[in-house]
């Protein structure tokens, strides 16, 4: 890494390589999402019932897991990540307030102006997962509570995925393609815009490895199979498919070719997934099961590890400070 950090100061690259094909692939990443979440939402309005919503819900949260290796811009007029995907959840606040939410007879619920004030605990796709999912809420009929609870939620995330694209396909695209321009207060070089993108996909492999992976592995002595995300979904190995093939996208626009080891050790990681049989990980208490994920944990590093390479020197710059680090 310091041989690298060296090459980059001495022979760095045009700091905007990859920046605009970045921008291209970021906004069609978005559009997906406003259009799925809005499939949700209106879904969500013809019937609330768990079996009809479960593939489209599905289909937005893949939406939202391609979109989400994007941690900076307008995620944060949304309030960050944690709005649209409150996990981890370390102290089970979700099943807390919806059932708070549910025991006050739906007054807040009925209420937009309450309700917009309710936590981002309360809402999101892992709230959404508890109530189609989760036996102990999916039980409802379709006038009650847990129904409106449903139809507000999918809502909220219309809303915010419609702001994102909103703000993705107009000014803050401009903002990326003018880094360094006189007006341009948002980035004042190029090597700004450079960076955010690296920092990005170096901050989502991150998650991938410390969160998605290590956490519910946990140690050979004491996994924790329910760290994993979504399980109740069946969801943690397939956001991991989804996210790897959408930094795959990503490594391309912005390394130009010339990220050929990241490529290769992501087309590794992506085909041995599918050897992986358990898609929820509630088995890697099997230690075949768990060698296998473990075996993908040591992908996304090396995955990561090249991009880090490859692309600060691509695009002449280091990782900033990432959004995901940190509470």
């Amino acid at each position: 890494m310091r041989l690298i950090l060296f090459l980059i100061c001495m022979f760095s690259a045009p700091a905007y390589a990859g920046v605009k094909e970045a921008v291209d692939v970021t906004k069609s990443f978005h559009e997906n999402f406003a259009i799925q979440a809005q499939l949700l939402a209106s879904d969500a309005e013809k019937s609330c019932g768990p079996d009809f919503l479960k593939p489209v819900y599905h289909k937005a949260f893949d939406a939202w897991v391609t979109a989400s290796i994007i941690q900076f811009g307008p995620i944060d007029d949304v309030g960050g990540p944690l709005s649209i995907a409150f996990w981890p959840d370390k102290k089970g606040f979700t099943a807390k307030t919806i059932k708070r939410l549910l025991q006050e007879n739906g007054e807040i619920i009925t209420d937009k102006n309450q309700f917009a004030e309710v936590s981002i605990a309360g809402k999101g796709f892992f709230a959404l997962e508890r109530l189609l999912f989760d036996p102990e809420f999916s039980m409802y009929s379709t006038t009650s509570a847990e129904c409106l609870l449903v139809k507000n939620i999918a809502k909220d995330i219309a809303q915010k995925a419609d702001r994102m694209n909103d703000l993705w396909q107009t000014m803050f695209s401009d903002f990326l393609l003018t880094a360094g321009e006189e007006d341009n207060t948002v980035f004042l070089s190029k090597e700004e815009a450079a960076q955010a993108y690296l920092t990005s996909v170096i901050g989502a492999l991150e998650f991938i490895e410390t969160t998605r992976l290590a956490r519910p592995l946990g140690t050979l002595e004491r996994p924790r199979p329910k760290r994993a995300e979504g399980w109740r979904s069946e969801r943690p190995l397939r956001n991991i498919r989804i996210s790897l093939a959408a930094l795959d996208d990503m490594v391309s626009a912005l390394g130009d070719n010339e990220a050929p080891a990241t490529q290769e050790e992501l087309s590794i990681a992506l085909s041995f997934i599918p050897s992986i049989q358990d898609k929820s990980l509630q088995s890697i208490t099997d230690i075949s099961v768990r060698f296998k994920v473990e075996s993908l944990l040591q992908m996304v590093i090396n995955i990561k590890e090249a991009a880090t390479e490859e692309l600060s020197l691509h695009l002449g710059v280091t990782t900033g400070f990432n959004a995901l680090d940190g509470d």
